[in-house]
């Protein structure tokens, strides 16, 4: 018997597949989530945004932290209650981002 398979993962609407074997052996397509998609639900909620400027002496790496209040596909917008001030971040320069509550997914 030849346990040889072939998935293509690039599908022509632009989303990928992921493989899930499910009990009676057939795939089933996964939905892609993306960032957006995630901070689109959780609008509101406090977080710390870990950015590096491997360019910049000045402000090598920086910590961002505040409620979310809005975001684009290239940005994302804080804003700090203590300082009462906005901080539009590009996502080009983020580490990663850390809540301190559960998402909502």
């Amino acid at each position: 018997m030849n346990n040889n398979y072939n998935y293509s993962l690039n599908r022509p609407n632009g989303n990928i597949m992921v493989p899930d074997i499910n009990t009676f052996g057939g795939m089933e397509e996964k939905q892609s989530i993306f960032a957006e998609d995630i901070l689109s639900k959780n609008k509101g909620k406090y977080m710390k945004v870990y950015m590096s400027f491997s360019d910049s002496v000045e402000w090598c790496d920086r910590i961002f932290e505040g409620y979310l209040e809005s975001w684009g596909r290239d940005f994302i917008l804080l804003y700090d209650k203590k300082n009462n001030k906005r901080y539009m971040v590009w996502n080009l320069y983020i580490d990663f981002i850390e809540f301190n509550e559960p998402l909502n997914i």
